[in-house]
Parts: structure tokens; C-alpha cells; sequence
């Protein structure tokens, strides 16, 4: 029978022994491995020729499964429920509030114990619920979004109504303003900056090829996180825009829909994280219509979907860093956030790269890689138990019934695998 958030590993030792190890690092797996878990970390994981099983502890049988570390979304949207402009007039703050505790309970039961909520929620309260105990979710880095007038996250209609996606979104221009505006988000204790390079698909007045905020504004907001020892991540479709907040020195591109050999160049040159979001293009362009898009958004997703799986394509041939964000911004795609893998294996990654993406280089990406992202000694105990090999076929781990555990730090999820004392 299923455990859910039962069983804190605090005090006792638990060993997760005879599975298949694929530590996040991309080694090669280690056969009939040996994974101790003392309190909320790792304490030992290795081989069982490497790594004893000491008397009296608890032991969990994973023979002929795969271990793995828990996954990363660096761009999950998960405040967000639909892209309809009537059902979110009619849909009650608290409703939506509820919405996203659920929604983040079922994307850790699918095994991303770890999300970058990239400055649609604009509430660290949400990282601070999770952390209390209140909500069931993924640990929770935050981004404040500060938006351009007349730019992506400004939702501006032609009929003269702001009708805002994104809560609590700061609408700021020229240097002097961003400057204001990002020390105020970094005085509320974000982890990220989000900005707008260019325009996007979803919102209504603007395009991907549009460019957002000049050089010196981008340079500013870049310069403020930096001083305090933070980061900016940037949605950039086009690729002017791209190299803007390149140059500018964001650390990870969203998107990146129209990379050129130059721009993909510069990522490499200056270690920029790319973060493709290969699911929301496929998603929009088969069910856009469903899931409330307006009939400009639809048209500007047929142009970009191909150009923006080929620009993946051509950067992971190049080495470019690449983690993994589904961009999920419908209540239908939380839970489903490993599509993004599958899409990646798609598109050129084999199943070992895009499984390192969606950890160890996911948590560089999120900048938490001296905690979690991998399983050795001493990171947090963010592990899942798979029945199967993703190796084989990485669409296994989007099957809930074949994800036979859920841990974050040393905390069970999911547990449907017995115990017994060595």
C-alpha cells in the first residue's frame, strides 16, 4: 500500500540496496549499488562491493530497479491553472491558490522534488510554506518578474484593459526604474530575477522577435542581483533579444527559441544556461485551442515550433549547458513535467544527457548544486526509486504507477516498496 509523507528518516538508517544507480553526474550506472540515507541526507552511495550495509539499519530491496536523484522543472509556472482570459475572471484568488497546492503536490509525486517558479507566483510565501510543512511540494526557488510597458508580462489588450496573468509583476521602464524595482524584489528575498528579452507567444500585444529593454536596463538589473549575490534568468525567444541579455550577463536563457551559430557561440563563451522548454512549444501547437490560447498566440506557435526544436537541437550538438523546464502553464501539464525529457531525447539528447539536465546540471541552473542534484555523500537525500530503466526508455518516468518511491531530503512522497531489517 502506497506511503505518502509518513516516514521521516531522522534518527534511523535507511539502505535502498541491489537497484541500479544512475547518480546524476553522467557515470555510467552502477550495478547492484548500495544507497544510504541517514536523516535528510545522503550518507554513502556506491556499489555493494563499495559501500556496506550496516547491521540493525533498514532496508529497502530495489533489485532490478533504478535509483536515481530527484528531478528539477527550472521553469515551472505552477501558480498557473489555464490561458483563458474569461475562466481566470471567473476563477476566485482562492480557488486558485488551492489549485496551485495541488498542483504542486502532484509535480513532486512525479518525481520533481526541486522547481524555479520563474516570476509568475511573485510570493516567496509559496517557498516558505513549503519549507514550514503547510504545502506538499518541490523545493521552491523563486523569481520576481519585472516587466517591460507594452511587453510580455504586460498583459495590455487593444481595448484598453491590463488584464495580469502574472501577480504582483513589477511594470517598470528606463534604468532608474528597474534599478528601484529589482532592489525591491531582492529586499523580498528572491532567489532570481526574471526579465523579458523579447516578446513571447502566449501574450497578446508582442512578439518573439520583439526586443525587450535596452542594454543598459538589462545591465542594470544584472548588476543589482549580482551585488547581492543573485542571479537574473531571462525569457529570450529571438535571437537579437538572446544576445542582448547574453551580453548583458543573465545566467540562463529561457527558451532560446532562434538560436544562430553566433548566439549559440556566446552561450558557450560565457557559460550561459540554456533552458529549451521543448514541452510548451509541442503542447500549445496540439492543444493550444483547449487550453484558452487566442488566436494570435495560436499563430505565433506555428511559426516558432520547429525553429525553436531545431535551435535545441543545435546547441546541445554543441555543448551548450542545457537543464530542463517544461514552462508548464495549464493546470493539464503539471504532473506530466518529464515530457520535457522525452522531447529532449527527441530532438538529439540521449536519454543519460537528458536525465543529467533535469539533475546535477538543473541544479547548477538553479545554483542549489552544493546541496542536491546528484547522489553522493553528504548532498540531500532527493531520490527516486524507478521500476525499470530510464536508460532504455526515458518515457518510463512519466508513468506514475513506475515510480515506486519519492524522497525529499530523506522524507518519503511515494513509498510502495517494502522494508525489512538487515
Amino acid at each position: 500500500m502506497e506511503e505518502q509523507g509518513a516516514r521521516m528518516v531522522d534518527e534511523d538508517l535507511l539502505a535502498l540496496v541491489g537497484g541500479t544507480l544512475i547518480d546524476g553526474t553522467g557515470r555510467g550506472p552502477v550495478q547492484d549499488a548500495v544507497v544510504l540515507v541517514q536523516g535528510s541526507t545522503v550518507r554513502e552511495a556506491g556499489s555493494r562491493t563499495e559501500v556496506g550495509i550496516p547491521q540493525g539499519c533498514e532496508v529497502i530491496d530495489t533489485t532490478g530497479r533504478t535509483i536515481m536523484p530527484g528531478m528539477f522543472d527550472c521553469h515551472c509556472h505552477v501558480s498557473l491553472t489555464t490561458m483563458s482570459v474569461e475562466k481566470r475572471l471567473f476563477t476566485p484568488p482562492t480557488v486558485e491558490t488551492f489549485k496551485t497546492a495541488e498542483m504542486m503536490k502532484r509535480t513532486l509525486h512525479a518525481g520533481f522534488t526541486t522547481i524555479r517558479e520563474p516570476g509568475i507566483a511573485n510570493d516567496v510565501g509559496l517557498r516558505v510554506a513549503v519549507e514550514m510543512g503547510l504545502v506538499e511540494g518541490p523545493r521552491m526557488i523563486m523569481a520576481a518578474g519585472l516587466g517591460q510597458i507594452g511587453g510580455h508580462l504586460d498583459d495590455y489588450y487593444p481595448r484598453g484593459l491590463s488584464v495580469p496573468l502574472y501577480t504582483g509583476v513589477e511594470i517598470c521602464s528606463g534604468v532608474a526604474d528597474v534599478q528601484r524595482a529589482t532592489r525591491k524584489a531582492l529586499r523580498e528575498g528572491f532567489d532570481f530575477i526574471k526579465v523579458c528579452a523579447t516578446g513571447g507567444v502566449a501574450s497578446p500585444a508582442d512578439s518573439p522577435n520583439y526586443n525587450e529593454w535596452t542594454l543598459e536596463e538589462l545591465k542594470t538589473i544584472v548588476h543589482e542581483a549580482s551585488a547581492r549575490g543573485k542571479a537574473v534568468m531571462a525569457h529570450a525567444e529571438g535571437t537579437q533579444g538572446i544576445k542582448n541579455a547574453i551580453r548583458a550577463g543573465v545566467w540562463s536563457i529561457e527558451h532560446g527559441s532562434m538560436l544562430d551559430n553566433e548566439a549559440i557561440q556566446m552561450l558557450l563563451d560565457s557559460n550561459t544556461y540554456l533552458v529549451p522548454t521543448l514541452f510548451i512549444a509541442e503542447e500549445l501547437a496540439e492543444h493550444g485551442k483547449e487550453m484558452g490560447l487566442s488566436a494570435v498566440a495560436l499563430e505565433k506557435i506555428k511559426k516558432i515550433r520547429e525553429v525553436h526544436a531545431e535551435s535545441f537541437t543545435k546547441a546541445a550538438a554543441a555543448g551548450v549547458k542545457i537543464a530542463v523546464g517544461s514552462d508548464a502553464i495549464d493546470e493539464t501539464m503539471h504532473g506530466r513535467n518529464a515530457r520535457e525529457l522525452e522531447h529532449m531525447v527527441r530532438r538529439g539528447f540521449t536519454p543519460m544527457q537528458a536525465i543529467v539536465a533535469a539533475t546535477k546540471t538543473s541544479a547548477e541552473a538553479c545554483r542549489v548544486d552544493d546541496r542536491v542534484g546528484v547522489i553522493e555523500a553528504d548532498k540531500l537525500a532527493d531520490v527516486l526509486v524507478v521500476d525499470g530503466d530510464p536508460l532504455d526508455d526515458v518515457r518510463i518516468l512519466q508513468d506514475a504507477s513506475r515510480l515506486l518511491m519519492v524522497m525529499k531530503e530523506g522524507t518519503f512522497y511515494v513509498n510502495s516498496l517494502k522494508e525489512r531489517t538487515a
